[in-house]
């Protein structure tokens, strides 16, 4: 028997002639994609069903695509069901159906990109909807998933993660599907030990490091960020303040005490260090306790402080009282006469009877 589609002869089989697809289309995209198989069958008896669906690939075990049936020579009738398959009850023992698939978009499916590889199967089943062995015919083909462009603008030193991946510092353009992506960058990124940037917004007004962005084609974004300076005081105690993290080009608000004291026998007696002044790289910057810089640059000021002897005058009075009574003491002593041992006199007076 000479079978109905080219170059076959068999019995009870199907055969994927020809399938007509779009070669690619758009990642994420919610426009769904046509699918037409022309598939022919042979040899069948009443009560059989041709079976054609599309399967995805790259899942284990491969199952229908989610998509829908738009057109059939003759009526699927599994047309309850939501995905590229459709059965039809064959009108005749041998013929050709042509069937329209519309798979991928709103209806789900592969959104990465890439290729999205797909296998076209047919196969005949008994009225109990068993299936007829040898009569499977399967056929393998892609549609490309191209990406839109994502850029994110950022700073050399920033490195930005896009849907949890890390990108290289710098600005990052990434191939993205259509649809929802998070963007994340870090709050802080470190350009040397006192120059750093400090994220401020997103050029959509959005102020949350993670940022959720809706991609409908090639799409850019900016990260905004500040750069800051570090003010470092030295030589200062517990009680100076300013000292921090300041934005380039404010005015940073620096301070600390006119005294503070001093360890050892001096601190003792009240004596202290009096402030003299902050300094920069030898150069005064003032004089006061209290001063202001511009932030123009990273800075460092050094607090210098001098001995004050200035001793308060309770404390003077005490010293000078202590001073005058340990010069009389020392006087007195000085001014009793010498006592003669009473031995000796009696040695010598015993010495006279003797004689």
């Amino acid at each position: 028997m000479i079978s109905l589609y080219p170059h076959v002869q068999a019995a009870q089989t199907t055969k994927i002639y020809q399938i007509v697809h779009p070669p690619g289309g758009i990642a994420g995209s919610q426009d769904p994609m046509p699918v037409t198989a022309t598939v022919y069958y042979n040899d069948t008896t009443p009560g059989y069903q041709l079976a054609v669906g599309i399967l995805d690939v790259g899942v284990s075990p491969q199952s229908i695509v989610p998509g829908i049936v738009v057109a059939s020579t003759d009526p699927c009738v599994n047309q309850g069901e939501l995905g590229a398959l459709c059965v039809i009850k064959l009108p005749a023992a041998s013929g050709v159906e042509r069937i329209e698939f519309q798979i991928g978009g709103i209806f789900g499916g592969n959104s990465v990109p890439g290729a999205w590889h797909l296998n076209m199967t047919s196969a005949l089943e008994d009225g109990q909807g068993n299936l007829i062995p040898h009569s499977t015919s399967s056929d393998i083909f892609s549609i490309n998933l191209t990406p839109v462009t994502l850029n994110v603008v950022v700073p050399g030193p920033v490195a930005v993660l896009v849907d949890g991946v890390q990108q290289v510092p710098g600005p990052a353009t990434v191939g993205v599907g259509l649809g929802q992506h998070n963007i994340t960058v870090p709050a802080l990124a470190q350009i040397d030990p006192t120059t750093r940037l400090r994220f401020d917004h997103w050029s959509d007004g959005s102020i949350g490091i993670i940022h959720m962005i809706i991609v409908t084609g090639n799409a850019s974004i900016e990260a905004d960020y500040v750069t800051q300076h570090l003010l470092t005081l030295v030589g200062v105690g517990e009680n100076a303040t300013g000292a921090g993290w300041y934005d380039a080009d404010s005015v940073a608000t620096f301070s600390t005490n006119q005294y503070q004291p001093i360890t050892g026998s001096l601190g003792e007696i009240g004596a202290k260090s009096a402030f003299q002044g902050w300094y920069e790289n030898t150069q005064l910057i003032t004089s006061s306790p209290n001063g202001t810089i511009s932030m123009d640059k990273p800075h460092t000021l050094t607090a210098v402080w001098q001995v004050d002897y200035t001793v308060p005058g309770g404390i003077t009075l005490g010293i000078v009282a202590a001073v005058v009574v340990a010069y009389l003491v020392v006087r007195r002593r000085k001014a009793k006469p010498a006592r003669r041992p009473r031995t000796r006199s009696r040695r010598r007076k015993h010495s006279r009877l003797r004689t």
